[in-house]
């Protein structure tokens, strides 16, 4: 077997594919396992420097490095310890499965904040975003039924419906999982008819739509009204991943879905501690009023990312809950989260729904305003003319969230220009084949509140420079130029 890891790593290495942990983990002390028997040093960037400008993570609020979004969990797990003084209770790890000796009235009342602060009748706590989606799409397919994913869907959600029933029973073979073109709603028709012409009223089976809010490779939102529409009309149901959208847009900046001028401060009551009223950082599906739709199966928030803590919740019906409680592996077979976890998750949607969260959002799409539009300006200049030409396709891809996406196609091109843009201080990420289409390969920018507008404008101008001197052939190096 090790010999054969061998080849399959070295492989990956000849390819520009090979993927590594930046602080260790890809090889260490044992002979021939390190990164160079495997990888040329060009297809891995090399880390960061440590005082790097971050534009990599998904800590769109910096929730994730607050001091004061320590001090509010730190506050809240101290009164949650001296509650359970008086009868000891664990409180380090939650000691069993939710099914077992992992379920606490903690848990409880958390799934409950959150089914409201979604507006749904009934919520699911989960270890992982992953691990949610794989729940979702592994036990409620069934082989008689017909799954459609949109082209880009996350590889979790795609692995759900490998692991499902319909996946490993299913005799329609590729029948039974369809995709759609990314973001197409005529195509997602064209899909529909099909699926309801092949399997008829006598089939028994029920035709499901997996979407994502927004795309975390392209940073474009779903319309996701036009989706749930349409499958309405098909008698089909969509599950909607919100794993980029929480925390992100919400009721209070729908303005921001499209880039559009705000044209009101919000008016949001932030009255977490019932979860009612108006507020924002729930989702996309708040933002356009689409959390009652009746084609709504489910839709899964994930917490890694802007909530900054860990884990995810699925919500939906009383009855489809109950139904993930008795089916879904993930969640029977895995102990529960801790009570600290659930004490920062509780945390991180009060920030979020809150005024601290409506503040943050309103920085970051300023950020994001400001990136796309010094990216233009510079890109229209005419020094920067090649860029297009090598690229064949719009350079920067339109995206109105925090994700941005410049194109930059070959792995080593991407990793070599990551690199860098590394050597200037900004810790940025190559984004390669097979993880996007070849040819598709990618920078991808994250803005973040805890971004500054010196920041970003300095990575505006290094990241058209650095583009520039990559892509001229025989002519001076421009990657120190005044452009």
């Amino acid at each position: 077997m090790e010999e054969r890891f061998r080849q399959d790593l070295t492989q990956r290495g000849q390819q520009g594919t090979f993927r590594n942990l930046r602080h260790g983990g890809s090889g260490g002390a044992e002979s021939g396992g390190g990164i160079s028997a495997h990888a040329p040093s060009s297809s891995c960037p090399p880390p960061a420097p440590p005082a790097a400008i971050d534009f990599a993570s998904n800590d769109y609020l910096g929730l994730a490095r607050c001091p004061r979004q320590l001090r509010s969990v730190e506050r809240s797990f101290a009164s949650l310890v001296r509650s359970a003084s008086a009868a000891p209770a664990p409180l380090l790890g939650s000691t069993g499965s939710r099914l077992l000796s992992g379920d606490t009235g903690l848990a409880a009342g958390l799934e409950a904040f959150l089914a409201a602060a979604h507006h749904r009748p009934a919520a699911l706590l989960f270890n992982s975003g992953y691990d949610a989606n794989l729940s979702v799409l592994g036990s409620v397919l069934r082989p008689e039924d017909v799954v459609i994913l949109d082209e880009l869907c996350h590889n979790s959600l795609v692995m759900g419906m490998r692991m499902s029933r319909l996946g490993w029973e299913s005799r329609a073979g590729d029948r039974a999982a369809r995709t759609f073109r990314h973001n197409d709603p005529q195509d997602l028709e064209r899909v529909l008819r099909q699926a309801r012409d092949d399997h008829g009223p006598g089939s028994g089976g029920e035709i499901l739509v997996v979407v994502e809010s927004v795309y975390s490779m392209d940073g474009d939102v779903a319309p996701l009204g036009d989706i749930l529409d349409l499958a309405e009309s098909y008698g089909a149901s969509v599950v909607v991943d919100e794993a980029h959208g929480l925390g992100i847009y919400g009721m209070t900046n729908v303005d921001d879905l499209s880039l559009g001028e705000r044209v009101r401060e919000s008016s949001g009551t932030f009255s977490t501690g019932s979860a009612t009223g108006e507020y924002g950082g729930t989702g996309v599906l708040a933002a356009a009023g689409l959390e009652h739709h009746r084609s709504l199966l489910c839709s899964v928030h994930t917490f890694g990312k802007a909530a900054g803590c860990h884990g995810a919740v699925v919500v939906a019906s009383q009855t489809m809950v109950n139904y993930l409680i008795n089916y879904a592996r993930p969640f029977v077979y895995s102990t529960a989260p801790p009570p600290h976890a659930l004490v920062t998750i509780r945390c991180a949607y009060e920030s979020m729904m809150g005024r601290e969260g409506e503040d943050r959002r309103l920085k970051l799409f300023g950020l994001v305003r400001l990136f796309r539009r010094s990216m233009e300006d510079r890109l229209m200049q005419p020094s920067a003319a090649l860029i297009a030409t090598k690229c064949r396709s719009p350079v920067l891809l339109p995206s109105p969230s925090p994700i941005q996406a410049v194109l930059v196609p070959g792995n080593r091109r991407c990793v070599e220009l990551c690199s860098r843009l590394n050597s200037r201080s900004f810790d940025v990420y190559p984004i390669r084949s097979p993880t996007v289409t070849k040819g598709q390969e990618r920078v991808r920018i994250i803005l973040h509140s805890h971004n500054t507008e010196e920041e970003v404008l300095g990575l505006v101008k290094a990241l058209v420079v650095e583009l520039i001197s990559l892509d001229r052939k025989g002519g001076r190096d421009l990657s120190r130029s005044k452009l």
